[in-house]
């Protein structure tokens, strides 16, 4: 003979089935969310997104970037130069210092075989910055608007004006004429007495000799020469 189940009792046997499975369910669902919170580590070889470090020169420092395009050009190291002549030569110019990149060649000579005679050569490739110091004649540097005059004297087309470490006026002189492959500068200085421009400078004769057409890193580079000039 077959138990009969009250109606009650098979409603509470349902009931409680649908509890279990809502229970199961709900695990299932806090197991993934307690997954997905959980930090997982990094699988070896997968792409970092961790930024990379900034790119340093040999010395350690930050390259400097330029502005127009963003490039970042190599530092220039540089080398401090002295050279010149003091008082005890018997001429007027100067003992002095100045700074050149390491990649201009530096030859520095001092002879005295009657008369003091102090030469620095700095060369890179054909180009070359010459300071002479010994005893020779002076002359009066001339621009397009300055009058003529008789006497010692050189006419200039065109001019950088320079200010040396030193506070001196300096002119990187040139003319318009061309010949051969070379271009020639001369450099002159303002006379803190006269206010005009003569040679040789308190360093001595300064001459520059350069491609014909040489370009204008080459030019910021000896202007910079210049610039760094300073009395000892």
């Amino acid at each position: 003979m077959f138990d009969i189940i009250p109606p009650m009792d098979k409603f509470f046997a349902l009931f409680g089935k649908i509890v279990l499975v809502v229970v199961l369910l709900g695990g299932v669902a806090y197991g993934a969310y307690t997954l997905g919170k959980t930090s997982v580590p990094p699988i070896p070889g997968a792409a970092s997104t961790t930024a990379a470090p900034t790119p340093t020169d040999d010395t350690g420092l930050m390259p400097e970037k330029t502005p127009a395009t963003g490039a970042t050009p190599q530092t220039k190291q540089t080398k401090v130069v002295k050279a010149g002549l003091d008082a005890s030569s018997g001429l007027s110019f100067t003992k002095y210092q100045m700074t050149v990149p390491v990649d201009w060649v530096v030859s520095h000579t001092t002879t005295n075989e009657g008369t003091w005679v102090d030469t620095l050569t700095l060369t890179k490739g054909s180009s070359q910055l010459k300071i002479f110091q010994a005893a020779t004649g002076g002359a009066i540097c001339l621009y397009p608007s300055d009058t003529p005059m008789e006497g010692p004297s050189s006419s200039y087309d065109t001019y950088v004006e320079i200010i040396t470490q030193s506070a001196d006026v300096m002119r990187r002189s040139a003319t318009t004429a061309t010949s051969g492959t070379t271009k020639g500068f001369t450099v002159c200085m303002k006379s803190p007495v006269y206010g005009n421009f003569q040679l040789p400078t308190i360093y001595g004769h300064m001459s520059i000799a350069t491609p014909l057409n040489p370009g204008s890193e080459l030019l910021a580079e000896v202007d910079a020469m210049i610039a760094s000039l300073k009395k000892l």
